[in-house]
């Protein structure tokens, strides 16, 4: 699904350097900094890491959660 938006950030770079090759009416700063932000999605970089969902959430869509104590003699469960 990441595709989609990177072909955008493409075309809409490719505007851009038409445009500044052709115009020269936008700041070299705000210009930068649309490329810079264009360059990103299209690289990806802008990725944000979805949210870990609670077991309320899951629940309210109707998957099961089970929450298991750990064994005597271990310490706390971690995420590794």
């Amino acid at each position: 699904m990441t595709m989609l938006p990177r072909l955008q950030a493409e075309e809409a770079l490719g505007g851009i350097n038409v445009g500044v090759l052709t115009s020269g009416h936008a700041s070299s700063r705000d210009l930068q900094a649309a490329v810079n932000r264009l360059e990103a999605v299209r690289d990806g970089r802008n990725r944000k890491r979805a949210a870990r969902p609670t077991p309320e959430a899951l629940k309210a869509i109707g998957i099961e959660v089970v929450t298991v104590p750990p064994s005597a003699g271990e310490g706390p469960a971690h995420e590794g």
